[in-house]
């Protein structure tokens, strides 16, 4: 009987260990936070994302599946999707993705973008990307356009 709560112990011991608490969400500090502002500014970010929801959109606006392909959204449904994209609200997602960017770096960017004059291309179609702030503008088109349907 000892063995056996001496077994069960050390079991639940290192099972109760093993449960330790994901780490917070990425959050930018105030300083970070005022240097993406600076960055999004700059780079005309606003602008190179609203483009790449664009591509996004028109590559949603027609279901290429069937032939010939069906119209999903019509044209004034997808410029009421871009008009009414919340950028101020998406900036969150932005604080949170870039806060993996150290100062250091932020500020680098900052210092490139305007020495370019914040265009990496002439259409402003070239913008900073990473997985999560892929799939959280998807997301949120994707939401708009199910919205939209109703």
């Amino acid at each position: 009987m000892k063995h056996f709560l001496l077994l069960l112990s050390i079991v639940f011991f290192s099972l109760a260990g093993a449960q330790t608490l994901p780490p917070p969400p990425a959050a930018a500090n105030l300083a970070q936070k005022s240097l993406i502002d600076e960055f999004i500014e700059v780079s005309h970010y606003e602008e190179a994302l609203k483009n790449y929801v664009k591509g996004y959109i028109e590559l949603k606006m027609f279901d290429y599946n069937v032939d010939p392909p069906k119209e999903l959204l019509t044209k004034e449904q997808a410029r009421s999707i871009i008009r009414n994209f919340d950028f101020d609200g998406f900036k969150t997602s932005l604080y949170s993705s870039f806060s993996f960017i150290s100062e250091e770096h932020l500020k680098e960017l900052v210092r490139f973008h305007k020495n370019i004059g914040g265009k990496l291309s002439q259409n402003n179609s070239i913008l900073l990307m990473n997985p999560t702030i892929d799939l959280n503008i998807r997301n949120q088109i994707d939401h708009a356009i199910q919205n939209i349907k109703k």
